[in-house]
């Protein structure tokens, strides 16, 4: 053609006429768009979601933080949790937890080198580990409860007391884990904390606390993305752990290499995981070295939305780290025990039945004990389900994906609300918000079981690989306070810190520890 440029004014017209017709195709299965103020969003998420979805649910569409997000109700909860073909665990976690770049260094394979690294490293051990750590609870829960005694005021002084005392414990803890028994110090510990503040802070699990967070998120991203990723893990974890830790992983890249691996291991996470996740690396561009550290971190984050990994990067929040998910979780125990008092002499009495004799003759708790703590773990359940969780774990859609009635578009945040999974009447009767601590014992169904109407720690292939582990951290912190004093509050309230984000925040309030006469440890 002498003139190809007069087709760009046809093309135009038939090319404007298909995204009309298409614009239109899609309003007409669009869930609708509901206004909702961000201060609604951020000060009662539960009301103004629920007050949405039941007028205009099952699905609906929400602007929040920059971002065009799609609720839904308990009646799809189950299958986008569970639909991964449509609904990607691990697109939606990167992309809401602002972890895209690393997901692209690692090839897209984060996640499910994480949930192999938890689940063949970590669970699998249990009973091995709970071995292991309980003397760590043990001994720092004595300590705990004797500078209350030393200093009356001490203990009533602030939350973050109970709050620091169990962070500190899961840091020494995931050390040993991770590392092993030679790299506990005190100044290791203060990196993993210092990391998983800054793993927090990158992930979004403070942004609602921030006026920049809320109104102007993508300058909140950045912010933080230069002071986590240019500042603390360079000059943090990297620079101090680091060179320790790359020495390590080319031993273990030795000894794959030459098939001989050593009969002791100095730490609890076999020296399988490591040969494992070096080879996997050789078929990437990307430093095994590096990886190896970049598996390893995220572990200090948070910990089941999922609590422990879950939460391996999400509540990995999903993958929530054990660090700060357990303790908040721990915290949201204590705080609904010294509200409800009557709890604390039946749960003492399983304490007393428990309890197992070592070879020396010792009480302790292990890990079958644990499983025995029926009560308490029916009551950890409850917690965790009228916590007040508002939105479950991001999914992410991978096609213009049908749900119910209607179609989401690909690309697009889709999440269920969580409370009103938790808190379903057709479940759970009209009673469904009444908490009944004991309940879950009577049904059989222990806090890290799943189900289409127990999402905290997510449902499906990607629920979180760590929920066993964070769920015996909790049960150990718990009883190693209770069968030593009686948690109450000051003023016997407490506020929610987050009302979005119960999962990584603990309550506002301050607890006090009244030790026993005659204490059960």
């Amino acid at each position: 053609m002498e003139h190809p440029y007069l087709l760009i004014a046809p093309i135009s017209v038939v090319l404007y006429a298909w995204l009309r017709r298409r614009s239109k195709i899609s309003e007409k299965h669009l869930p609708p768009l509901i206004p909702i103020s961000p201060e609604d969003i951020f000060s009662k998420p539960r009301e103004a979601y629920g007050a949405a979805l039941q007028e205009h649910g099952p699905v609906i569409a929400v602007k929040r933080k920059g971002n065009l997000e799609y609720i839904v109700g308990p009646e799809y909860a189950r299958h986008v949790l569970t639909c991964d073909r449509l609904f990607s665990f691990e697109q939606g976690s990167a992309a809401i937890m602002n972890l895209q770049p690393i997901m692209a260094l690692t090839g897209g394979a984060l996640f499910r080198d994480l949930n192999d690294f938890v689940r063949e490293g970590i669970i699998a051990r249990i009973d091995e580990i709970v071995h292991r750590i309980y003397p760590i609870y043990d001994r720092d829960g004595k300590a705990f409860i004797d500078l209350v005694k030393q200093a009356p005021d001490l203990g009533s002084k602030s939350q973050l007391d109970s709050f620091q005392h169990s962070r500190d414990t899961i840091a020494e803890t995931t050390l040993i884990l991770l590392l092993g028994q030679e790299y506990v110090s005190r100044r290791n510990m203060q990196i993993i904390e210092d990391v998983s503040n800054g793993m927090a802070e990158l992930t979004g699990q403070f942004q609602n606390l921030s006026f920049i967070g809320k109104y102007l998120p993508w300058i909140w991203v950045f912010l933080t993305w230069a002071n986590v990723i240019l500042i603390k893990i360079p000059f943090g974890f990297l620079r101090l752990l680091g060179p320790q830790i790359w020495a390590d992983v080319s031993r273990y890249e030795a000894m794959a290499t030459s098939g001989v691996l050593p009969k002791s291991e100095k730490r609890l996470v076999s020296h399988r995981q490591d040969v494992q996740a070096v080879r996997r690396t050789k078929n990437r561009h990307f430093s095994p070295h590096l990886y190896c550290n970049l598996i390893i971190m995220p572990h200090f984050r948070i910990g089941p939305y999922h609590v422990g990994i879950r939460s391996a990067l999400s509540q990995c929040g999903e993958y929530l780290g054990p660090l700060r998910s357990s303790t908040v979780v721990s915290q949201w125990v204590l705080f609904q025990l010294a509200v409800r008092p009557e709890y604390l002499e039946p749960l003492r009495e399983e304490l007393l039945r428990i309890r197992e004799e070592d070879e020396t003759g010792t009480l302790r708790l292990t890990a079958a004990s644990l499983r025995e703590a029926r009560l308490l773990d029916s009551f950890v359940r409850e917690v965790m389900r009228l916590k007040g969780d508002t939105i479950s774990t991001m999914r992410y859609t991978t096609c213009d994906a049908p749900l119910g009635e209607y179609i989401i578009p690909k690309g697009s945040f889709v999440t269920p609300m969580s409370c009103t999974v938790h808190e379903n009447p057709e479940v759970f009767g009209v009673e469904s918000t009444e908490f009944r601590g004991f309940q879950w014992a009577e049904r059989s169904k222990d806090a890290a079981m799943t189900g289409s109407a127990h999402i905290v720690f997510g449902l499906g292939r990607f629920a979180c690989p760590g929920r066993v582990l964070a769920v015996n951290e909790i049960k150990l912190i718990v009883l190693c306070l209770i069968g030593r004093a009686t948690p109450s509050l000051l003023e016997g309230r407490f506020e929610v810190t987050d009302p979005l984000n119960t999962v990584t925040q603990p309550p506002k309030g301050t607890l006090v520890f009244t030790p026993l006469e005659k204490p059960i440890l």
